[in-house]
């Protein structure tokens, strides 16, 4: 395998992902519930027991993914069978390209692994003779399915569940063009099993399209894993699982224990990259750790394999590029944001314009042209059609917020062994963080560090670039309210979303020469009025209202106003009124004795402002029991900072019935 600074980054993973899974195993319900959203596909459930622990979703799901693929390959091929003989990779090889390119046989095969389907899997095994095979086989496809399965969970936006089928076909394509190259195929077995990257790398460059790189070494890492694990574990033969769940928590819980011992799990990672049964299986005695021999020497050999392939199949280099508001795209193939030039400014689906402190994020690189390099922010007023109707002007320092946007690493000698910080912009520093250079007029300095095992560290970006605080971009005065009461019209005029492109630049540090557009979103919608002066029903528990309320929502019983604590009897009129440029739901209901009830609402006078008498819907005043009753105003407000969106605002009023 390769050098030192390899086996220092294979090393972090692992701690890394031991600590995490440790912190989830310490609430067995929440890593049940993980592990079942896991198993169940729930994307929102498995990012929100994440969420609430304060836990990165790929390093979860890449170690379930791990943990899975041993259940489904013991479920589909039975317990491995100790052997002397390793098969030939080359008969795999073959037989997945023939069975990729039978689209119906292909289909099949992702159902059953899908499914864990034994028997279906078993048949294309027999078909094709892979009985020898069937844990290299089996392993192969299930690192693939849940690849794509941990994509799809974490990724922060909506996205259709993946087709492995698909990505099944893709992968057999690219050993078939490997196979067809004379010597090709057995070049790149010597050196994956001699673990040489880069003649590897060599082997699949001159053999196929880069865009194929990928899936030749996932499949060789997958192949070498399986081939490893079966020899180092030979001694350790599984026995049965019968909860699979609780078994995973056991393994979770050991991996938290492993954490705290980095010198043993360096040498275990080593034992593993070595191939050296001895010295694995001794290690696995002396942790007592024989029961999930081989579950730990998957996961070892994965992460070891996983940082293989970036040597071998290297990303490209990256373009620095603004292109996010929060979690919305501005632009791309499916933008989450009505941007171009024509639109609306609002984001997609919802209708939602941006308010408070905007996350703009994207590809942040430390270099432009090879040079260090430096970015800024520009915006600049458009009409609701995108059309610019001023100048591009820099954002400056006091329109940014603190912004963290990345991490600083040094390896250092004594436990944790590896030392971090927050890397910032626009603030002091405080204790555990490091401050990115910015300039009067915007600039901010890209942080230089790159070698985490020298004394000056390393930098990697989280693609945050600044929060900026867009309340900065254009006066919002505050609408008076004074005088208005539930059942009328808000104050006029009424306030309207205003509008501004947004861009980034970049330049080599020092260099106006150099400077060039970092993406730029053509306009989006922008409302950050506040409202002051509410009174809400004097008549009951109301009064005015603390300054800078984020809409206008005004309930009251026109009952109560004649005769404030009386009592109803016969009659019930419901006045309200809800107002804001975005204005989403509307909804009046009440609770008492046989609700809850509801009410049907006047149509909406004018956008943005719907006030009027909300009529009992369903049931009749005179025939409610005496009681007290609450009458509760819930409305919603189109708005996202990018990353979240305001709670319903309400108000409520209460009256007895006689």
């Amino acid at each position: 395998m390769p050098d030192r600074a390899f086996e220092l980054d294979v090393f972090r993973d692992l701690l890394e992902e031991a600590r995490t899974i440790g912190q989830l195993a310490e609430d067995e319900r929440a890593f049940r519930e993980a592990y079942e959203a896991v198993r169940a596909g729930d994307v929102s459930k498995f990012q929100d027991v994440l969420k609430r622990r304060g836990l990165r979703c790929s390093l979860i799901c890449e170690w379930i993914r791990i943990k899975e693929c041993i259940f489904v390959c013991l479920n589909l091929c039975g317990p491995p069978k100790p052997t002397d003989h390793t098969p030939n990779p080359r008969e795999l090889a073959e037989a997945i390209v023939r069975i990729t390119s039978d689209e119906r046989l292909v289909r099949q095969l992702a159902e059953a692994v899908e499914k864990r389907d034994h028997d279906s899997f078993q048949r294309i095994v027999e078909q094709f003779k892979l009985g020898n095979l069937c844990h290299f086989f089996c392993h192969w496809l299930c690192v693939v399915h849940y690849r794509l399965i941990c994509h799809w969970l974490c990724s922060i936006k909506k996205v259709e569940r993946p087709n492995l089928a698909r990505e099944l076909q893709s992968a057999g394509q690219a050993l078939r063009q490997l196979l067809e190259h004379k010597d090709s195929f057995d070049q790149a077995v010597a050196a994956s099993d001699a673990g040489d990257a880069e003649k590897l790398g060599a082997v699949i460059q001159a053999a196929q399209p880069v865009s194929f790189c990928h899936f030749i070494c996932e499949w060789f890492c997958s192949w070498r894993c399986t081939r490893v694990c079966l020899i180092l574990c030979r001694g350790f033969p599984l026995e049965p699982i019968r909860d699979e769940i609780r078994e995973a928590l056991a393994f979770a819980k050991a991996m938290q224990q492993l954490g705290q011992q980095p010198l043993q799990l360096e040498r275990l990672s080593a034992a593993v990259g070595a191939g050296d049964a001895h010295t694995y299986s001794a290690l696995v005695g002396e942790l007592k750790l024989q029961r999930f021999c081989m579950q730990l020497c998957h996961w070892i050999c994965f992460l070891r394999c996983r940082r293989f392939c970036i040597i071998i199949c290297p990303p490209p280099t990256l373009f620095p590029q603004f292109t996010s508001i929060g979690s919305y795209d501005y632009d791309g193939v499916t933008p989450d944001i009505n941007s171009a030039l024509g639109g609306n400014g609002l984001t997609l689906g919802d209708n939602r314009a941006f308010f408070s402190t905007l996350r703009l994020n994207g590809i942040l690189t430390q270099t432009l042209g090879a040079q260090p390099m430096e970015y800024r922010f520009e915006t600049c007023p458009t009409d609701a059609n995108g059309n610019p109707t001023g100048p591009w002007s820099p954002v400056l320092p006091a329109q940014i917020a603190k912004t963290v946007i990345g991490h600083w690493e040094h390896q250092i000698a004594v436990p944790p062994f590896i030392e971090t910080k927050k890397y910032i912009v626009n603030a002091a520093p405080g204790p555990g963080e490091l401050a990115a250079s910015i300039a009067a007029d915007g600039w901010i300095q890209v942080p230089q560090e790159n070698d985490y095992t020298s004394p000056q560290g390393a930098f990697s970006s989280n693609g945050n670039m600044i929060e900026l605080i867009s309340q900065s971009l254009a006066p919002f005065p505050p609408a008076d309210e004074t005088g208005v009461t539930a059942g009328g019209p808000a104050a006029h005029p009424l306030a309207q979303d205003v509008y501004f492109g947004i861009r980034m630049r970049v330049r080599q540090v020092g260099n106006p020469a150099s400077e060039t557009d970092g993406g730029t979103c053509q306009h989006i919608a922008i409302d950050n009025t506040l409202y002051n002066n509410i009174t809400l029903h004097p008549d009951w528990d109301g009064g005015l209202q603390p300054p800078g309320q984020l809409a206008v929502r005004m309930l009251d019983i026109n009952e109560l106003i004649a005769h404030p604590c009386g009592e109803i009897t016969n009659t019930l009129t419901v006045k309200f009124t809800a107002a804001h440029p975005n204005l989403g739901s509307v909804n009046i209901t009440m609770t008492g004795p046989g609700g809850p009830y509801g009410f049907t609402l006047p149509a909406i006078p004018e956008a943005g402002d719907w006030f009027g008498t909300a009529t009992p819907s369903g049931f009749t005043v005179s025939k409610l029991k005496p009681c007290a009753y609450l009458v509760t105003l819930e409305i919603t407000v189109l708005l996202t900072d990018g990353d979240n969106f305001p709670n319903p605002l309400y108000d409520q009023i209460a009256f007895c019935k006689k």
